[in-house]
């Protein structure tokens, strides 16, 4: 699927901007993405060249939401204990804004290597990039860039999105669900349409004629609003959702809190993304559903490995189950047959035998439901309505 790529255009503000241009720019990252690659392994001489290095990191919150951030700063500090190069990471640089001094000081002081850990960077990276060429400027969870020296490192939510929402459908009681995001961004948005894909998938099987309730909030643009978060999560269940999908970063520290709030009444389940939160904390046992684990590791030595050997330019890799970086880790107390069918059905994305996409215009090639969410054929109400469509799907009763 190809279609012309509209341009960026100057950041102005702040975040509100940022996200006027990622609205304009929706149907690029769907359709006009590079392939991803697999990383490689390191040789003993990029070993050493990278061990010379000064890589710096930015974040927008901090490690203690146990997800975004946390998955970030500790994947990149294992590479450090590793190759031993020289690290600073940076937290609570929420917008390209208040990150781009950062970003332009550690340049300025000779930094090879700056991995910008968010969309909201995306505009600024390019903004910045042709003043340091001879800094790699890694964008992470980003499909545009307008200099060479802008890596981006693409996230796919949409295949853990839905073996998520099979489980729900599998332990739901109520047959209502809560979404809530941090951002309706392409990544989020995936991860939302994928989880109401496998909701559907499962309900379809295990309970026929069924349409099932779907609450969804995104939190204003801003994933560090725990607080408005959790108040969305447990009005969600109050009004009878006993499944909320959280899609990341302060997002899934107010879902996982109203959850446990919530659960002394009544069992309850949530989700997080990135982290393998019951590894990390081990109190969500009783309403973790599961957790969408993404290993930052290889993705980040695959930029660091292109850097020194030179092929870093217009560098881009994909995270996503087929490449071994994105996986589903089941709660520690969902059913066992649950975990099972999570299981058989993340094989089969793995070796690409199911492949998720989304639906487009034939006539245009755009996205025909991130724009324009209420327009006929993309409902949420069956299959073959839902914004995330497959190649094919196995018969349940196979799973």
């Amino acid at each position: 699927m190809l279609m012309k790529r509209k341009a960026l255009t100057q950041l102005e503000g702040g975040l509100i901007v940022l996200v006027i241009i990622l609205a304009a720019l929706a149907t690029y990252a769907f359709v006009s993405r590079p392939p991803g690659g697999q990383t490689q392994t390191t040789s003993t001489a990029a070993a050493l060249a990278i061990s010379k290095l000064k890589v710096g990191m930015i974040v927008p919150i901090d490690s203690r939401d146990h997800s975004w951030n946390y998955q970030a700063e500790h994947s990149l500090q294992l590479l450090q204990k590793e190759y031993n190069f020289s690290l600073s990471i940076t937290e609570n640089k929420f917008d390209g804004t208040s990150a781009q001094p950062v970003a332009e000081q550690y340049a300025s002081q000779g930094y090879n290597v700056i991995f910008l850990q968010g969309i909201q960077y995306q505009v600024m990276a390019s903004t910045i990039a042709p003043k340091y060429p001879n800094t790699l400027f890694v964008c992470v969870d980003c499909f545009a860039a307008n200099y060479s020296n802008v890596y981006r490192i693409w996230l796919d939510l949409g295949q853990g999105g839905f073996i998520l929402g099979v489980m729900a459908g599998l332990v739901s009681k109520t047959d209502t669900f809560g979404l809530i995001g941090g951002g309706r961004v392409p990544s989020i948005w995936a991860g939302h349409e994928g989880f109401k894909a496998g909701v559907l998938y499962s309900l379809n099987a295990t309970k026929p004629g069924t349409t099932p309730t779907f609450i969804e909030k995104y939190e204003a643009f801003s994933w560090s609003d725990s607080a408005g978060a959790q108040k969305d999560a447990t009005a969600a269940y109050n009004q009878g959702a006993d499944v909320v999908f959280s899609s990341g970063d302060g997002i899934d520290v107010g879902v996982i809190g109203a959850a446990k709030s919530v659960s002394s009444t009544k069992q309850v389940w949530a989700t997080n993304v990135y982290s393998n939160l019951s590894a990390v904390d081990p109190t969500v046992a009783n309403v973790l559903l599961g957790s969408i684990v993404v290993n930052w590791g290889p993705l980040y030595n695959a930029a660091l490995n292109d850097y020194v050997n030179g092929n870093w330019r217009w560098g881009f890799v994909t995270a996503n189950m087929g490449g071994g970086m994105v996986k589903v880790q089941p709660g520690p107390n969902v059913p066992a047959n649950v975990k099972s069918i999570a299981s058989k059905l993340q094989d089969m994305f793995t070796v690409g035998a199911i492949v998720m996409y989304f639906k487009t215009n034939p006539a245009t090639g755009d996205p025909l439901c991130f724009d324009n969410p209420n327009q006929a054929g993309c409902s949420d109400s069956s299959l073959t309505t839902t914004a995330a469509q497959f190649n094919y799907l196995p018969r349940f009763s196979s799973l």
